[in-house]
């Protein structure tokens, strides 16, 4: 067991550490031991792991150290008793048996827990290669991405996010075969040979929502829509099957996918040459109105457009309801054009836009759509594409 732990904290910054930590603990599992979290105290530095072998969330704090040592607490009697604290300043002293007892001025509580040699530990990733990315590429690209990546587990291939980073670009692409998004920046610092990597959904969620914190200050993350700073890397370091990045305070470790990301380059089209372009927050209004009434099994939601006039239509035969809105637009064709999609699709796309106007690119109504927004960023490529539904 090494030592019999001992240290003081706030309760507030040990609260903060184990949100962090618990998404990953299993409600379930068939390793017991994965209900804990595994604590160890080197010094000042005390780590907190929490897992369900699939990722690894570990974070680094400072205390105020007694004595070193190690134990597995339980994660979910740990975090409800801490929740109760809030505000107090802790000591925790390891006691023979795993018992662990915390105390704070007025308190005593004493809470079992388990050998920490039992606790499995990530995997080494061997022979790894390195890369820093911009922490603010990670949290404004990996969110428009996740939504298009498919959560059906007999699709393998299409349970992540794609990163494909070469000299000078950094790539994320997520399809599930009815929609697409992917962005690329052409200013990215990289001179090494073409990589790729395919990074599951669940630990790009992670990376979307740790990886916001401000340096010096993790406690406090950054605000909702604050960009963080271009300098804030994320580290990078991944194997053929391992990956493990870091940001401030807190390390991921995750499987990435073994399999082979679908050929998505030939499934965009590039004869798209019908576009309108539209008010986005218009759009995104009726869509919405038109799913509540739309068929509640496919969620068509039409667009009959012309040169100026965008209608957006849906039904539900089934309980009598209809939805007919007109809105301003303008397109490059004088005929009209009638295309149909799967409302709820094309409302995720929409939503992560931030541009005021978007484009749509056609070709004909049973081939698939690009949207775009109508100015793109400084050194950035975003495309979403969407598979239309029949009109019938």
């Amino acid at each position: 067991m090494g030592g019999l732990m001992k240290f003081t904290v706030k309760s507030n910054d040990l609260i903060s550490a184990i949100n962090k930590v618990i998404s990953v603990t299993p409600t379930r599992s068939t390793l017991p031991i994965l209900s804990n979290l595994f604590f160890s105290l080197e010094g000042k530095e005390l780590t907190i792991m929490g897992s369900d072998l699939e990722v690894y969330i570990e974070v680094k704090m400072n205390v105020d150290g007694k004595s070193d040592g190690q134990v597995a607490l339980p994660a979910k009697k740990l975090e409800t008793l801490l929740q109760n604290l809030s505000g107090k300043d802790l000591s925790f002293d390891l006691q023979n048996g795993y018992k662990t007892i915390i105390k704070t001025k007025g308190g005593k509580w004493t809470l079992t827990g388990e050998d920490p040699n039992d606790f499995p530990m990530p995997a080494e990733v061997e022979d790894s290669k390195e890369i820093d990315i911009s922490g603010a590429l990670i949290t404004r690209y990996l969110p428009k991405a996740i939504h298009a990546a498919s959560s059906d587990e007999l699709r393998r291939s299409m349970n992540g996010v794609y990163f494909e980073i070469k000299k000078g670009e950094f790539k994320v692409v997520a399809t599930d075969g009815h929609r697409l998004v992917k962005i690329i920046n052409s200013n990215f610092d990289y001179s090494g040979e073409k990589t790729t990597m395919l990074v599951p959904i669940k630990t790009c969620q992670l990376m979307t929502k740790l990886f916001k914190g401000k340096p010096g200050n993790e406690s406090e993350p950054a605000a909702e829509g604050e960009e963080i700073n271009e300098s804030q890397k994320v580290k990078v370091f991944f194997s053929n099957e391992f990956l493990r990045c870091s940001f401030n305070n807190v390390t991921i470790n995750s499987r990435l996918i073994d399999d082979t990301f679908p050929n998505y380059e030939s499934v965009i089209p590039n004869d798209n040459e019908k576009i309108l372009k539209v008010a986005k927050n218009d759009l995104i209004g009726s869509v919405k109105r038109s799913i509540i009434l739309s068929d509640q099994v496919t969620n068509k939601t039409s667009f009959n457009i012309s040169e100026s006039e965008l209608k957006v239509r849906a039904a539900n035969n089934e309980y009598g309801t209809d939805a007919d809105e007109t809105m301003e637009c303008s397109f490059t064709e004088s005929d009209e054009f009638e295309i149909a999609f799967n409302g709820k699709y094309l409302l995720e796309a929409l939503q992560h836009f931030e541009a005021d106007e978007l484009l749509f690119d056609f070709s004909t109504p049973l081939k698939a759509s690009i949207i775009r927004p109508s100015e793109q960023r400084e050194n950035e490529d975003l495309m979403m594409l969407v598979m239309p539904v029949r009109n019938i």
